[in-house]
C-alpha cells in the first residue's frame, strides 16, 4: 500500500514539474528579429510621434539584439530623448552620457551635454529642500559652456546658470534664518561669511544686510554692524528690516 500510494505521489510530482517547466515557455514573449536599422527607424518614428513607451521598447531592441553596432551606438541618444519626454531625468541623464562616450568629438554630443544640464535644471528642488540637482545643474551647465563655447544655447544656458545660482543664494539664507531665529549667532555667522565668500557678485538683498547687521551684532562686532545698517538704510529706505534692525539695537542698549 505504501508502495502505491508513493508512486501516486511521485508521478503526480513529475506531472507537476512537467507541466510547471513548459508553461513559462509559453508566456514568455518572443520578439522579431529585425535589423538595427529598423529597430533604430521604428523608435525614432514613435518617438517623433510622441509614443515614448514605444520608442522606448524598439530603441532598447537595438541595444538588445544589435549590441556595438552604429544604430546601438546612436540609440542612446534618442533614448535619452524619450527618457526626458517621459520627465525621466535620471535615466535621460545615463543614456545622454553613455552617447558622450561613444561620440564625445561630435555636435550631438554637444546636444547630449545641453540636455544633461537640462535635466539636473528640471530636477531643481524647491530652495528649502536638497540642493545637490541645482548643483549638478551649474556643474554641466558650466562644462557646455566650457567645452562648446560657441554652442547656439550659450544665452540659455547663462539664463539658467543665473537661476541656480539665485536659488543657491535663497537656500543659504533660508539657513541663515534658521540659526539666526535659534539664537545660534556663531552659526549664522558662519554661513554668513560662505554666502559674502560665494555670492559676492550677487546684490545681497535687504534680509541678508539684516541678517548681517543684527548677527554682527549680537556678537559684540558693533562697527560691522553698523556699516551693514548703514548699507541696509541706503540701499533698502523703505525696507521693514530697518525697523527690525532698530528694535535689536534698543534691545542691546538697554
Amino acid at each position: 500500500m505504501r508502495k502505491i500510494i508513493f508512486t501516486y505521489i511521485f508521478f503526480s510530482l513529475t506531472i507537476f514539474l512537467i507541466s510547471s517547466c513548459s508553461a513559462p515557455k509559453e508566456l514568455v514573449k518572443t520578439e522579431p528579429e529585425k535589423s538595427a536599422y529598423e529597430w533604430y527607424n521604428e523608435g525614432v518614428q514613435y518617438y517623433i510621434n510622441h509614443n515614448y513607451k514605444e520608442a522606448e521598447h524598439s530603441l532598447s531592441m537595438v541595444n538588445q539584439q544589435h549590441p556595438g553596432s552604429i544604430y546601438s551606438k546612436k540609440a542612446h541618444l534618442i533614448l535619452g530623448d524619450v527618457y526626458y519626454g517621459e520627465e525621466d531625468y535620471l535615466l535621460a541623464i545615463d543614456e545622454y552620457k553613455k552617447f558622450i562616450e561613444l561620440y564625445p568629438n561630435t555636435n550631438d554630443a554637444m546636444l547630449a551635454q545641453y540636455k544633461i544640464a537640462m535635466s539636473y535644471y528640471k530636477m531643481m528642488n524647491g530652495y528649502k529642500l536638497d540642493q545637490t540637482p541645482t548643483k549638478n545643474a551649474i556643474e554641466n551647465f558650466l562644462t557646455l559652456l566650457d567645452k562648446y563655447p560657441d554652442n547656439p544655447y550659450k544665452d540659455e544656458a547663462y539664463d539658467h546658470l543665473s537661476d541656480c545660482v539665485k536659488q543657491l543664494y535663497r537656500h543659504q539664507l533660508f539657513i541663515t534664518r534658521f540659526y539666526y531665529d535659534l539664537g545660534k549667532y556663531r552659526a549664522a555667522e558662519i554661513e554668513l561669511d560662505y554666502m559674502a565668500k560665494h555670492f559676492s557678485d550677487l546684490n545681497f538683498n535687504d534680509e541678508m544686510l539684516y541678517l548681517l547687521g543684527s548677527t554682527y551684532y549680537h556678537l559684540g562686532k558693533k562697527q560691522e554692524a553698523l556699516g551693514f545698517y548703514n548699507e541696509l538704510k541706503k540701499k533698502y529706505p523703505t525696507s521693514k528690516y530697518i525697523a527690525l534692525f532698530e528694535k535689536v539695537l534698543e534691545k542691546k542698549s538697554k
